[in-house]
């Protein structure tokens, strides 16, 4: 039986071949786009064992994919190591076709006709073991958008969306239905401007085939401007559980500074941090949270024509007496044929690393 399938696999690679070669007239080309890359990555010393250096930066290439078209749907390309026959054209005014086959018999169809769409997959001449998805969408009057997903293993989503529910009292409300074969799950929100330019949200969610009231997620969310900047408060009720969280953000000098305090599960969370780009020269980022103090640095600049340099620096400090500071960096030299890094940190021994990459277009 293998070797009935072994030349059944090769007579099907030779008559693939055979129809590129004979039937297929080369209108179109599509080059072979590719990147040669490669990194070596060691201690410095280890610069003196020039053949495992010379052995770790070997190009790494992923094979191209060539495409001969025709330019009437018919097209003939290697993809992935895999000679593969394509086809794509149109079955109607607004129906259309894609056929693929490659030399192990692997095949796939897509067929589109307006908002319906059928996807097949299969191996081998036979329609045996073949997969396939479906799905259609549309809308129904004073329900909302409706969409469904389907497939050969009898699984469904039904989905059915409405923005523009009724309001009432002036809150908008909207609405999403989703239903499988777990069972079904509802999302129901509701917004609403307050005086004073505070803005209300609240929704109230279900997890699919749990309908116990008890075990929805409720979130109420006020948001409005204080002092130039925008100050968010949200209560959640999840997982049984009450949960609070405040956040304010806002502008200041050339940078951005943000807070926020958080309470679930009777752990309480903060984190207060600042961003800057100082004079376009570094990016800085400082902040504390509730683990302890951090901090970033990143700069970069051209130091002569054609080469770039790049710093990166990040710091941690806990609060736990426990755990040591933090510290790493790397410092990255770069030009069109290649790249130096040098890379350290409080935890291991400083690295350098080299490589190079490029891009190939025909």
């Amino acid at each position: 039986m293998a070797r009935r399938q072994s030349l059944r696999v090769r007579s099907a690679a030779r008559c693939l071949a055979a129809l590129g070669m004979a039937s297929l007239v080369v209108k179109q080309w599509s080059g072979p786009a590719y990147v040669v890359k490669s990194a070596w990555e060691g201690e410095p010393e280890a610069l003196k064992e020039y053949a495992g250096v010379v052995q770790g930066l070997e190009p790494k290439v992923a094979l191209p994919d060539l495409i001969f078209d025709r330019g009437d749907g018919l097209s003939f390309s290697v993809k992935d190591g895999h000679l593969v026959a394509s086809y794509k054209g149109q079955l109607g005014e607004d129906t259309s076709l894609g056929f693929n086959v490659n030399d192990e018999q692997a095949w796939n169809a897509d067929l589109e006709s307006g908002a319906s769409s059928l996807k097949v997959r299969g191996q081998g001449a036979s329609l045996d073991g073949s997969t396939w998805e479906a799905a259609t969408s549309g809308s129904a009057d004073g329900l909302g958008d409706v969409s469904l997903q389907y497939n050969s293993d009898k699984d469904y989503k039904l989905t059915v969306v409405n923005d523009k529910l009724p309001e009432i009292a002036g809150t908008s409300l909207s609405g999403k239905v989703t239903a499988q074969n777990a069972g079904v799950s509802g999302r129901l929100e509701a917004r609403r401007d307050l005086p004073g330019n505070v803005g209300l949200k609240w929704s109230h969610e279900n997890a699919i085939g749990d309908y116990d009231l008890s075990h929805a997620t409720e979130v109420a969310e006020l948001s409005t401007d204080v002092a130039g900047g925008d100050a968010v408060v949200k209560l959640s009720y999840e997982n049984q559980g009450l949960g609070y969280e405040g956040s304010y953000s806002r502008g200041i000098g050339s940078g951005s500074g943000a807070m926020k305090v958080s309470l679930k599960d009777g752990a309480v969370g903060y984190n207060v941090s600042y961003a800057d780009n100082v004079k376009d020269l570094a990016d800085v980022l400082i902040g504390v949270d509730t683990d302890g103090a951090y901090g970033s640095v990143s700069a970069s600049r051209k130091l002569v024509d054609g080469v770039d340099a790049k710093y990166e620096a990040k710091a941690r400090a806990n609060f736990d007496s426990e755990s040591a500071p933090q510290l790493s960096g790397s410092l990255k030299l770069s030009n069109k044929l290649g790249y130096a890094q040098l890379l350290h940190s409080t935890e291991d021994k400083p690295k350098l690393r080299l490589g190079y990459e490029f891009n190939v277009d025909a």
